[in-house]
């Protein structure tokens, strides 16, 4: 698990996040999460990207729980249990891609 936080001045914005994810070959699916919704008993398959782009998600890894927030960009390795909610009055947007 590597967690990179966003610290750029300028606010992490939709098309500045997909071109990062471009520059470092990555194919991004954007995911939802609406406010109050909770994903348990999750597993990558392969290395997993998530990338923060509005709202916030608390993760937790093996029982570390951490809080994500716009810009924050998380690397999960294969085969890595995991699960996350929304627990904020928005939704979250985040960019996801799976590398082999």
């Amino acid at each position: 698990m590597k967690i990179t936080r966003w610290t750029a001045q300028l606010d992490p914005k939709k098309d500045i996040i997909l071109k990062l994810f471009h520059a470092e070959g990555l194919d991004g699916s954007e995911v939802t999460v609406e406010a109050g919704k909770k994903m348990a008993n999750l597993r990558t398959n392969m290395r997993e990207i998530i990338q923060v782009i509005t709202g916030e998600l608390i993760f937790n890894l093996s029982g570390n729980q951490f809080v994500l927030r716009p810009g924050d960009k998380l690397e999960m390795a294969s085969n890595t249990s995991y699960s996350y909610s929304n627990m904020k009055n928005e939704s979250c947007l985040f960019l996801m891609a799976q590398l082999i």
